[in-house]
């Protein structure tokens, strides 16, 4: 498979960093169309992370604290303290609006536990890295995905997946999914556990140390199938800690998905897809309630009888 690599062709502005950074290089060393291991000039900052957890782990007031800045969904998830059949991982999920509700108290007391080292690193990658890899896929698509972004639709997701859960002997770190978004990077602290699915059932583990690019459901849609979304699960290892940054890159909310215009459809999609039918909005709704069941934050009406991507192949591909 021939080596590519990533220039700085972006088409978007970026959003301002709030931290220094320097000029990105990004180099892809192994590549399908959609998936890759690719080379950074920025790390995630493993020790902040595991301090910040740390932190929270040891002062369950200050979870709900920071809980209560978002009560609609909060900020850190703990279902895997008393639900045995659930992802048995800790998260941390924040964004720029949720990160802007915390008051400034809270932040004062995360600071010292790796907060800022956290927020700086997504600043980073939002400002310098996201236009990048957003116009490279879009040759990849055959279409400037840049239309579809122009808000900078995105999440950050922090995992620990910690050996004292409610199944400390699980091997259910995070259970086979396929991304909703255009674009998922993944940062992991050298521990092995994520893994790809290659072919239905045939799963290829990901080297510990590698930082991973994977494509979802949005990329598929808006490049009429030229983008294939990569599905991937997290395999733990009893008594061994393995943590992991997640930065997501969504469409805009409002954005119709269905294939952009001057792209001809590599198979057919189902007619709500071809109507425009679907926001990225609601799409997002539908695929959270069965992920957040998954783990273990929701309850659903079929008891989950139907997985995720299931469900979202119905949609699509009709």
């Amino acid at each position: 498979m021939s080596t590519s690599v990533i220039t700085n062709q972006a088409t978007l502005d970026a959003p301002p960093p709030t931290c220094p950074v320097e000029t990105p290089t990004i180099s892809l060393f192994s590549s399908n169309s959609t998936t890759v291991s690719v080379n950074l000039d920025v790390q995630a900052p493993f020790p902040a992370i595991r301090a910040l957890f740390d932190y929270l782990h040891a002062h369950p007031e200050e979870v709900q604290n920071l809980n209560a800045t978002y009560p609609r969904r909060g900020v850190m998830k703990t279902a895997a303290l008393h639900k045995t059949q659930s992802d048995q991982k800790f998260t941390i999920d924040l964004s720029p609006v949720r990160t802007s509700r915390i008051p400034d108290t809270l932040r004062d007391r995360l600071s010292p536990h790796g907060f800022d080292d956290v927020l700086c690193f997504f600043d980073t990658l939002a400002a310098q890295y996201v236009p990048t890899i957003l116009s490279s896929l879009s040759i990849l698509a055959g279409t400037d995905l840049s239309s579809a972004h122009t808000s900078y639709n995105m999440n950050y997701r922090l995992c620990d997946y910690h050996p004292r859960t409610a199944a400390p002997e699980s091997l259910n770190g995070c259970g086979a999914h396929t991304d909703y978004g255009t674009f998922s990077i993944i940062f992991q602290d050298g521990t092995s556990g994520l893994e790809l699915e290659e072919t239905p059932g045939m799963w290829v583990p990901v080297p510990g140390d590698a930082t991973v690019i994977l494509t979802g459901w949005c990329a598929v849609i808006l490049s009429g199938g030229r983008l294939s979304a990569a599905r991937h699960r997290v395999r733990r290892t009893p008594g061994v800690r393995r943590l992991s940054a997640v930065l997501f890159v969504a469409p805009d909310l409002e954005v119709k998905l269905k294939p952009l215009p001057g792209v001809q459809p590599s198979r057919a999609f189902s007619d709500t897809i071809m109507r425009g039918d679907l926001g990225v909005e609601t799409f997002k709704e539908i695929m959270g309630k069965r992920w957040r069941w998954r783990e273990g934050n929701e309850e659903m009406d079929d008891g989950g009888s139907m997985s995720q991507d299931s469900e979202v192949e119905k949609m699509v591909w009709g």
